[in-house]
């Protein structure tokens, strides 16, 4: 058997230096994918853990007295009793609320009065009227600034755990809180809730 040169050993001994050190790199590139994955794992889990519960029919903290969005006056919760109510909380950086407050305004005109439609500018600063005006709110619904607090605009975050927008809100005609639905709502969905809670007949 013919033994191997100088030069065969190197390349061998080369040969398996680099399968080593591809075998090193996988190695490392499972732990760091792993890792990786059980870290986005444990922060969505923290995130489920965290997140505030809906604040659903308590009303101490929900009898909101406003000021108007589009003038001088105020807008209260206590002046929709005796009719279920909407209150529909949006933003003028939301997306959803894009396509969501045309479809509930249309909603709205459907149902007619046997329902109170509200519109609440949050977490804005009331930099919403032009969005408004824009979905055909103004002078459709009533419009109300949700501002005076902490960041300027707290309602919504502070009585509804609120993390973003929109948050849709209903009350039964005694203006007791029945639902909070934190982030997008369609008409049906409305609907369905308003029937199963407030006693509502579409």
């Amino acid at each position: 058997m013919a033994r191997k040169t100088s030069p065969q050993r190197r390349l061998e001994r080369q040969r398996r230096l680099e399968e080593e050190r591809r075998r090193t790199q996988r190695i490392r590139l499972i732990r760091t994918v792993g890792i990786g994955g059980a870290a986005v794992a444990a922060l969505v889990l923290l995130l489920v853990l965290v997140w505030p519960e809906p604040a659903v029919g308590n009303t101490s903290r929900e009898a909101w007295d406003l000021p108007q969005l589009d003038g001088e006056g105020r807008v209260k919760l206590e002046d929709f009793r005796g009719k279920p109510t909407v209150a529909a909380f949006f933003a003028s950086w939301c997306t959803v609320c894009e396509d969501e407050m045309p479809q509930l305004l249309a909603l709205s005109q459907e149902i007619g009065d046997r329902v109170n439609f509200v519109g609440i500018n949050s977490q804005d600063n009331a930099r919403g009227l032009g969005d408004a005006e824009k979905w055909g709110l103004a002078g459709v619904w009533p419009l109300a600034a949700d501002i005076g607090n902490g960041n300027g605009s707290a309602r919504s975050v502070q009585s509804f755990g609120a993390r973003g927008s929109p948050t849709n809100v209903i009350y039964d005609e005694n203006g007791k809180v029945v639902h909070v639905q934190l982030g997008g709502i369609s008409p049906s969905e409305v609907v369905d809730l308003l029937t199963e809670l407030t006693g509502f007949e579409g």
